[in-house]
């Protein structure tokens, strides 16, 4: 029996290991939104290729990675690994993977002839192939538009690169420099762990690391039983709208939830079938979302492991928006449809745990891509390219909670990547940002106030270059929760330099953009929570004079009025005494 000192050094020190995977990625890669966005992730499976700890990073990798890992492994033959054996897989329908751009690098780890461990790095690549630069455009008629499918296979072999399987795939991308690069920084990240693992092995005994995996797991799933016991028992259904590629009809999303004694089901059937576009989501991506939300409303401090997962059960029927398949593109599904399906969880949720949800937020990568040539002769020479990709993801708004407002500018729920420099953009691209700043109103009104959208306005420096931007919630408003207001749905549009002005939508084809156009993008707010008259007059008069509320919705939407700059006691409270009466009337 391990000793409890013992166990949490341990346990400790497996987190620690995947949290140290990621920084070495980071400090190696090539992609900006590796190295400054941070959209990598990093964990490590037991030797039955369970998940037992993962480092604070990408929640849509690290759920999918459930499913990816043991695929990657029964797809090469548990029996073929070597020592310092390394697979590559991205496929959504042959790898588990959630879509294109994100690569998974799989490693056994050994002790002297036994595997004793599993360890999984995961990167977004700012180009995979495909019709679009940057690998991510919804309008797709399948997944072969949206990159190259890399299946399962080897990388490494003993530590040594399959230098030909490598070669075929980053000379099926843009920027083949980079994504070499970026292989490179997995395998570090790869590497990184298998020599961590190996020594707490030895200093403690394989015997002991395999306890401690084992009881982290147990622990996980003793408390998370414990947790859904104390949601009340019952069945709650919701239903909610995903938004289309282009103009055709919103696509319904339907749940069913049952809470019997310590377990839980969702069941997604009356859910419409999958569409053309990249909207759908692989198995694997509604089961990352599906766990989240369970994670999200229950305690924090249960370390997130595959035993997290065992007191859930999911149905989801095969050939639905919710489990798609082959050749459905998928592309936004695991950034988009993603967080939508954990909006409408927690609202479905809300009646039973109103102290454990909040509003709808912004849910989206809400990517702009730019790509073309760079006209600036000694970048070119010192980046050694001439063909240049930007990715930037967009911060909105986030839903309100039971007891703060949401956090404004900031990506919610399964996304947790940063928000690139605007000096690193700018170093890198032939793009200015000329604007980065929150919009007023754009968080719905509340008793807390639903998070503000910010706003990045890029003029254009390349000759000619492609542009695309995929994002959320231009239809459909971030709902409010208790009374709270929606937040204010995604903005976005190019104004040419003839003054010619185009929006865009959410889910836009690829635009062709020239030297002197101006971007904007602009994610969602974030939803209110609770009646926006009982917010206080002061909070909401501080708002107006910090820029998040403007007069105008102050007197409109919390029946406060402020004039001059100052607050006005005795109008707000005739005017909040109208607005009540007038409800009740």
């Amino acid at each position: 029996m391990l000793d409890r000192i013992t166990y949490e050094v341990l346990r400790s020190a497996l987190y620690a290991t995947a949290r140290e995977m990621k920084v070495a990625m980071m400090r190696t890669a090539a992609s900006p939104i590796i190295h400054a966005g941070g959209d990598v992730s990093a964990a490590i499976f037991d030797a039955e290729m369970r998940l037992v700890a993962q480092g604070n990073d990408i929640p849509t990798m690290l759920g999918s990675a459930v499913i990816s890992t043991r695929e990657s492994v029964l797809a090469v033959g548990r029996d073929n690994l070597r020592p310092g054996d390394v697979i590559i897989s991205n496929d959504v329908y042959l790898g588990g993977g959630n879509h294109q751009p994100d690569i998974q690098l799989t490693r056994p780890v050994f002790l002297d002839d036994e595997i004793i461990a599993f360890v999984m790095t995961r990167g977004h690549w700012t180009d995979i192939g495909g019709k679009s630069p940057g690998s991510f455009t919804p309008d797709t008629w399948d997944i072969f538009g949206e990159g190259v499918r890399i299946p399962p296979v080897f990388i490494y072999r003993k530590d040594e690169p399959v230098t030909d399987i490598m070669s075929m795939i980053v000379h099926n991308t843009r920027n083949p420099d980079a994504c070499t690069l970026d292989i490179l920084a997995q395998y570090a990240g790869t590497f990184c762990g298998d020599r961590r693992l190996q020594q707490l092995a030895r200093k403690y005994g394989p015997a002991a690391l395999a306890e401690t995996m084992a009881e982290t797991l147990l622990y996980s799933e003793r408390r998370m039983r414990a947790q859904i016991e104390a949601i009340p028992d019952g069945v709650y259904t919701g239903s909610d709208f995903i938004e289309p590629v282009g103009d055709a009809d919103l696509i319904p999303i339907r749940v069913k939830i049952t809470v019997e004694g310590d377990s839980i089901c969702f069941d997604y059937t009356g859910t419409a079938p999958q569409v053309r576009g990249g909207v759908n989501c692989p198995l694997s991506v509604t089961c990352n979302s599906t766990w989240f939300a369970v994670k999200a409303i229950t305690d924090l401090s249960i370390p997130i492991n595959q035993g997290c997962y065992e007191p859930v059960k999911i149905i989801a029927p095969e050939g639905s928006l919710v489990n798609c398949v082959y050749p459905a593109s998928v592309v936004s599904g695991n950034t988009e449809t993603s967080p939508r399906i954990i909006d409408l969880l927690l609202r479905t949720l809300s009646s039973a745990l109103p102290d454990r949800v909040i509003a709808q937020s912004n849910c989206a990568a809400c990517c702009g891509i730019f790509s073309g040539d760079d006209p600036d002769h000694d970048r070119r020479k010192a980046m050694r390219r001439t063909y240049v990709s930007t990715i930037d993801v967009h911060a909105g708004g986030m839903g309100a909670r039971p007891d703060k407002d949401g956090v404004s500018a900031i990506r919610v729920l399964v996304g947790n990547a940063g928000a690139q420099p605007v000096e690193l953009i700018e170093h890198n691209s032939p793009l200015t940002i000329e604007e980065w700043a929150l919009v007023p109103d754009t968080g719905g009104a509340g008793r807390w106030r639903g998070g503000n959208a910010a706003r990045r306005t890029y003029k254009v420096g390349f000759e000619q270059a492609t542009c695309t931007v995929i994002a959320e919630r231009g239809r459909v408003a971030p709902k409010g929760l208790f009374n709270g207001l929606s937040g204010a749905t995604f903005n976005s549009s190019i104004e040419r330099g003839s003054g010619e002005t185009k929006t865009l939508r959410a889910k836009s084809e690829q635009e062709i953009i020239a030297k002197g156009d101006r971007v904007r993008i602009q994610p969602a707010g974030g939803g209110g929570y609770g009646d926006p008259l009982e917010r206080p007059a002061d909070d909401v008069w501080s708002d107006v004079i910090d820029g998040y509320v403007s007069a105008e919705s102050a007197e409109r939407d919390y029946g406060v009025v402020v004039s001059d700059g100052r607050l006005d006691p005795g109008a707000t409270d005739a005017l909040r005494h109208q607005l009540r009466a007038h409800r009740i009337g």
